[in-house]
Order: structure tokens, then C-alpha cells, then sequence
């Protein structure tokens, strides 16, 4: 029993070493990029000496301990070279192709329940990083585990999706590494998010269909833990309440035999004026109509995503198969903003925010 107690205090122990260590090591690789910025931006050739320890420090937002490791570790690595008495000088060109830490994509999954970004981000966000001299992991895991320590050694900043814990970010946060959540509606203290406003977007599809007439409104929601739940139907309840003479009825989409489940809802609730539907949902209700030669309800308003109403997206034309559809979606992409904002924080010192995209509507 005791040789077991001291093994799991000498993991928690060694975790703790590892992760003061980290904290350390991404000091030294958020000065290291900001020397080498200071050394692009002027201009610098090899040969040419670098600014000294005191200008770089009204340029580079460090302590002076972190600055001088950090240039040993550039000295170390062959990019400079220091001549005592003279000065420290550039041995090779500063180019975007310089690696200098990584930028960290960990998706959080369930068993059996996998997120994913969309199509194409994880090549974009490759593409971004790798233009200002930073490598891109992307890390799929169902759990805080060792290899996220491994992988977040030389991270200079971690970006977190999909299905989020209190104890997933209380791990995450003891790595000390800057961070920020991304489409994902759980809000954590003090962790800056980019986020969709599904809300509004719920809200305006909503009101949308008000106005062309519909008096009696139902929501095809998807499972109550999927992360923009409580946004769609907060969304439509807050636009409901503006119209005393509406009512609004809803049901939560998920689990086995899915087609049976929404034939028993079309039945029970065909006769609403307006059905909303969740996007996940929406390829759902296509089939099941089909399978049953069933029509497509005469008025639909779809919860969409990022590309959903754009006319340039292949899938534009199933959203607009109905004859009075309303759609909800975001021009404005989750992952080039947090790029961007990442981007700022290293390269420009410029502090993370919270953004929430604005949604359009289409029809």
C-alpha cells in the first residue's frame, strides 16, 4: 500500500518538475522568436552585429536573465555568434523557414463521439504558421495525458477544441503556455475564446421566420452536452419572447435509430408552421424524408455553420432545397481569427481577447 502511495506521489511530483520546466523552456522560446523578429525587422545581414543586451531589452518584453539564456541558446544553435569585446553578430539569414517553437492544436474527443474542425482549417492553419516561422501540431486526444506534456514543451501557444472539462483545462492551465479556446460555447475564467454567436444567429432565424408568418415554431436540437445546445434554444426562446402569440416546442436529436425518432417527431410536430434545425440535423431530416417519400416541411430555418449559406460551398444548394429556407451563418472563419490572435501575441506582445463572430442570414 505504501510503495503505492509513494508512486503516486512520485508521478505528481515529476509532473510538477516537468511542467516548471516547461514554463521555463517557453520563456526562453517567446524571447528567442522576439530576437529574431527584432533581427528581421532590421533587416540584418550575416556579419552584421545584432543590437546589444540593453536595446534588445526595450524590444524584447523579457527579463534580463531570459534574454541572455536565450541568446546563448541562439549562440548554441549557430545563429550568432559572440566575440567578447565586440559585440554578438549574425551567422545565418533570418528567414520564415527558422523554426522557432510550435503552435499546438489539441481536439478533445469523447469515446465513440469525435469532433473535428472543419474541412480544410487544419491545412490553413499549417500554412499560417509555417509563413511566420512556427510549426503547427495538430493533437487528437480523449484525455490530459503525458503526451500533451511531451508535445507542449516548445509550444508557444496552445489552442484548444472540442469537448472541454473543467479538470481537461485545469490541466492545461498548469502548463503555463498561452492559450485559447476555439468554437467552443463552455466559457472558462480567463481564457480568451473565439467563438461563433449561435445565439444571435438562433435568435434572428427565428425572427425571421415571425415575420414570414409562422406562429408555432419547433427545434430539431442535437444531444443536450453538444457545446451550442443551450445557445440555439436560448437564441429562439429570446425571440419568442418578444411575440406573445408564438409558441415554441422543442426535441433533442441523438443516439441509435435516429430516422424512427424524427419520423415519430414529424408526425407529432409537422403541423408547426416552422421547423428550425440544428445543421447536424438537417442531413438527417433530408434522408428520413426521403426514406419515407415524406415532403420537406414548407418553412425551415437551419442553425449553420461557418459556410453553410455561402453560395460558393458545394453543399449551398441541399440548405436551399426547400422553398422558404432561412439560414444562419458566419463569412468570418473561427480558425483565421484564431490565428490571428495568436499571431499578435507572439510576434507584436499584443494581449489575446475573447471574439464572438456575428452571423448573417441567408435565404
Amino acid at each position: 500500500m505504501l510503495d503505492i502511495i509513494y508512486f503516486k506521489v512520485y508521478i505528481i511530483i515529476n509532473t510538477l518538475i516537468k511542467v516548471h520546466t516547461m514554463g521555463r523552456q517557453l520563456k526562453y522560446n517567446q524571447a528567442k522568436l522576439a530576437i529574431l523578429n527584432v533581427i528581421a525587422q532590421d533587416r540584418l545581414k550575416p556579419g552584421d552585429q545584432i543590437p546589444p543586451v540593453r536595446q534588445l531589452l526595450n524590444r524584447v518584453p523579457c527579463s534580463m536573465i531570459t534574454l541572455r539564456k536565450s541568446l546563448e541558446m541562439l549562440e548554441d544553435e549557430g545563429m550568432l555568434t559572440r566575440c567578447i569585446g565586440k559585440g554578438t553578430f549574425l551567422n545565418r539569414t533570418v528567414s520564415p523557414t527558422v523554426r522557432n517553437g510550435k503552435i499546438l492544436f489539441i481536439n478533445v474527443t469523447q469515446k465513440d463521439r469525435v469532433s473535428s474542425p472543419l474541412q480544410g482549417s487544419r491545412e490553413y492553419m499549417q500554412h499560417f504558421f509555417n509563413r511566420i516561422g512556427l510549426d503547427f501540431q495538430y493533437l487528437q486526444v480523449e484525455c490530459f495525458s503525458d503526451e500533451i506534456l511531451k508535445e507542449s514543451e516548445n509550444a508557444l501557444g496552445i489552442m484548444l477544441y472540442g469537448w472541454l472539462t473543467n479538470d481537461f483545462i485545469d490541466g492545461i492551465r498548469a502548463l503555463q503556455s498561452p492559450m485559447l479556446t476555439v468554437g467552443n460555447s463552455r466559457r472558462f475564467r480567463g481564457i480568451p475564446q473565439v467563438e461563433l454567436d449561435i445565439r444571435l444567429g438562433s435568435e434572428q432565424v427565428a425572427e425571421c421566420l415571425i415575420r414570414k408568418g409562422a406562429k408555432s415554431l419547433f427545434l430539431l436540437n442535437s444531444s443536450p452536452d453538444y457545446y451550442m445546445h443551450d445557445d440555439i434554444h436560448n437564441g429562439i426562446e429570446n425571440a419568442v419572447r418578444r411575440h406573445s402569440s408564438v409558441t415554441f416546442q422543442a426535441a433533442d436529436l441523438y443516439g441509435e435509430r435516429q430516422s424512427e425518432q424524427l419520423r415519430t417527431l414529424i408526425d407529432r410536430y409537422g403541423g408547426f408552421d416552422a421547423w428550425i434545425i440544428e445543421i447536424g440535423n438537417y442531413f438527417t431530416y433530408l434522408g428520413t424524408c426521403r426514406f419515407y417519400t415524406l415532403p420537406q416541411h414548407p418553412l425551415i430555418g437551419i442553425i449553420g455553420d461557418s459556410g453553410a449559406g455561402k453560395t460558393d460551398n458545394p453543399s449551398h444548394q441541399l440548405f436551399i432545397s426547400s422553398p422558404n429556407t432561412v439560414i444562419t451563418f458566419f463569412r468570418q472563419s473561427l480558425y483565421e481569427t484564431a490565428c490571428e490572435q495568436l499571431r499578435e501575441l507572439i510576434v507584436n506582445d499584443v494581449k489575446m481577447s475573447s471574439v464572438r463572430i456575428k452571423p448573417e442570414i441567408g435565404q
